[in-house]
């Protein structure tokens, strides 16, 4: 198995833990103003495929996903629950040294896992996970979907979404910068940024840099499971352990593509 660490550091530009909106800032936007995300109905779904790039135990790793989810509940408040089965997985590209199969990615293909969200988007529980590659796969899903504004957001206003990510065994404290960038054809697309410095405790020693990330999701004004897009992140830094200074940096991609589904079993 992977440890848990490397796993998330493989998707640490997850999304899945974002924190409360602040205020929107632009308040002479360009309309047309739209109210994000889409309104959460029973029996929305999607089906999601995702490549994620990076480099890990010496050399480049690619991993392909499916990923097909439902939503199962609202609440009254609007918030929502889903739950997404991992139809397919794949490590497409990987060191000649690397021992596939000890990663643990055939052992999750076909299960299923349920994520609840706010009325604005943002992720508010995840469940617990058994299995390091799960864990992978449950933070890949829940990275799509950021957090909104509770009121309509018009096309050039931005907002701050407080959060945290996870990767290489470390946690780091971001504000997400978010824009929208367009409203058109009944999607809508939005920029996401981030970076910050960190200094974080490890065992014996401590690490010092930056991380940072941008990219840009777009999704359906009719269904929020519906998020395609691109992000990318890099962690570059030097980890100090017993006086020993070791440089550290991880390069992270995802491309996300998503479609409408049908309900159960998309």
């Amino acid at each position: 198995m992977v440890s848990s660490s490397r796993i998330r550091g493989w998707v640490a530009i997850s999304l899945a833990v974002l924190g409360p909106v602040s205020g929107v800032v632009g308040a002479g936007s360009t309309p047309p103003s739209v109210q994000l995300p889409a309104l959460a109905v029973v029996g929305q779904a999607a089906y999601l495929e995702a490549t994620i790039q990076t480099t890990i135990e010496g050399g480049p790793v690619s991993l392909s996903l499916g990923t097909s989810s439902s939503i199962t509940d609202v609440g009254g408040d609007g918030s929502y629950t889903a739950r997404s089965t991992i139809d397919s997985v794949a490590v497409t590209n990987a060191p000649a040294s690397a021992d596939v199969g000890a990663w643990g990615f055939t052992a999750v293909q076909g299960m299923s896992f349920d994520q609840s969200y706010a009325a604005t988007g943002t992720p508010i529980d995840t469940t617990t996970r058994s299995v390091d590659a799960q864990s992978l796969i449950v933070d890949f899903v829940s990275m799509a979907y950021i957090g909104f504004p509770a009121t309509a957001v018009g096309v050039g206003e931005s907002w701050n979404v407080e959060g945290t990510i996870g990767s290489d065994g470390l946690t780091f404290d971001v504000t997400y910068q978010c824009r929208l960038a367009s409203v058109v054809d009944g999607s809508y697309t939005v920029d996401v940024s981030y970076a910050e410095n960190f200094s974080s405790p490890v065992l014996d020693g401590i690490v010092d840099g930056t991380i940072s990330g941008t990219g840009t999701l777009s999704g359906s004004l009719a269904n929020p499971l519906v998020v395609s897009g691109g992000l990318n992140q890099t962690i570059d830094g030097v980890r100090m352990v017993n006086g020993a200074a070791t440089p550290m940096r991880t390069d992270t991609s995802v491309t996300l593509t998503a479609r409408e589904g049908e309900g159960d079993g998309v």
